[in-house]
Parts: structure tokens; C-alpha cells; sequence
């Protein structure tokens, strides 16, 4: 039996910005939305990878993982996911104390730099906060051996958790 892959991604902002004047009230009431559907395959705008975990990175240390090989337990079997193109890519520091700080980016050997700009170049999450990255055309490309490796580093002084999706295909 062959596995299919349907993906949604959502971003939304949605604001009521208010003036009080002498007379009136002058508001700004709008959103950004971001919606896209990602249907199972590897050609544009399709996915057909998907890698999902909840990770703790103990203060000062980091998560390296690497991205051609993704392990995962799915119903009771040990599997290996290899991600060759990354469509999108979602963490959430779940840390709720400010200064709790993750670092995604910079390992420093085979470094996934591709969204980044350059092997050094990191952004940073904060606490409660998130990171979410879409490339929903090409995607960003993954060389096993040479560019495939994400850090997630804790920048903070306590244990982090964070919670991570990758989506990507296999070509």
C-alpha cells in the first residue's frame, strides 16, 4: 500500500488598531492571511515527506538533526525519513519564561544553510514564540553529507522543549 501526504499551512494576523479622537473613534480593522495546500508529490507545490517531533535541548547544548535522516517511531516500527527538498519547516519554543531562547541555524559542520543565507546566519525563537519558514515552490535543497544538518541550540539557562514539523519530498 502506498502512503499519501496532504498538507495545509495557515499563517494569519488580524489587528484592530483604535484612535480615540475628541469626537470619534478611527480604526484600522484588517488580516494577513497566508493559506496554501500542499498535495502529496514531489514536484511544485506538492510534499510527500513529513517529520514531526517534541524535543527538550538541555541549556547550552544543541539539537543537530540531521535532515536525510529523520528518525521516527510510526506505529510500533522504527523508520528513517530523508527529506531531499524542504517545503516547510515549523518550531515552536514552547519555553514560557522570557530568555528561554532557541537558536535555529549555525551547526557547524554540513550545516542546512539554505534559508538562512550563509552556515553561520541563525535566527533566533524566543520563548512562546515561533518560527515558521514556507517554500512552497522549489523548496530548499538538502545535500546529504555536505548541507543537511539544523541546529536547534538553547540559548537559554534552563532545559527547552520545543515542538518541530518538517515538510519536504523525496526528489
Amino acid at each position: 500500500m502506498a502512503d499519501t501526504l496532504a498538507v495545509d499551512i495557515k499563517a494569519s494576523l488580524v489587528w484592530l488598531f483604535q484612535d480615540t479622537l475628541d469626537l470619534s473613534i478611527v480604526a484600522d480593522v484588517s488580516k494577513l492571511e497566508y493559506t496554501v495546500a500542499l498535495p502529496d508529490g514531489t514536484a511544485t507545490d506538492e510534499a510527500d515527506r513529513l517529520w514531526h517531533d517534541q524535543r527538550t535541548v538541555a541549556a547550552s547544548a544543541n539539537d543537530d538533526l540531521d535532515l536525510t535522516a529523520l528518525a521516527r517511531t510510526i506505529f510500533g516500527s522504527a523508520v528513517s525519513i530523508e527529506m531531499v527538498k524542504v517545503k516547510a519547516l515549523l518550531i515552536v519554543n514552547i519555553a514560557t519564561t522570557a530568555g528561554e531562547e532557541l537558536l535555529v541555524g549555525g551547526a557547524a559542520a554540513q550545516a542546512w544553510a539554505a534559508p538562512f543565507g550563509a552556515s553561520t546566519h541563525k535566527v533566533r525563537v524566543p520563548a512562546d514564540s515561533c518560527l515558521l519558514l514556507v517554500n512552497r515552490k522549489s523548496g530548499w535543497a538538502v545535500a546529504n553529507g555536505s548541507s543537511d544538518v539544523l541546529r536547534i541550540a538553547n540559548a537559554g539557562t534552563g532545559d527547552i522543549t520545543y515542538r518541530i514539523a518538517v515538510v519536504g519530498t523525496s526528489a
